[in-house]
């Protein structure tokens, strides 16, 4: 993966920081990385509360915080989204059944998928 780390690295730590934030108490959370095709990906899982498929796009909006109101400013995932998106990724986003919320960033592999040297 071509990019810029310090910009890969606020993706890395804005979605596991939303899913745990926006998390049931004692719920669970799951991260997963790894390759697909031609893409790495980041993917993160919550078990938070029901979000209907109509809202998700708004998550993605600056200054929205969605309805918990937590701390913060509504930027993580509206920068995560533009950082995807200057690397030429996509994000995929998909409410649970019984709640919560699966992201899943995809960004192009450096060398059509094979691992960076070292």
């Amino acid at each position: 993966m071509d990019g810029d780390p310090a910009l890969l690295r606020q993706v890395a730590l804005n979605l596991p920081a939303n899913t745990v934030r926006h998390n049931h108490p004692d719920g669970a959370a799951v991260i997963a990385t790894g390759t697909a095709g031609d893409t790495v990906f980041l993917e993160v899982s919550n078990t938070g509360p029901v979000l209907p498929p109509e809202e998700v796009p708004a998550l993605f909006a600056a200054f929205h915080r969605g309805r918990e109101r937590g701390s913060g400013f509504g930027l993580g995932l509206a920068a995560v989204r533009a950082i995807t998106d200057t690397h030429h990724g996509e994000i995929v986003a998909t409410p649970r059944a019984g709640g919560g919320l699966t992201v899943r960033v995809l960004l192009p592999a450096r060398n059509g998928g094979a691992a960076p040297a070292g």
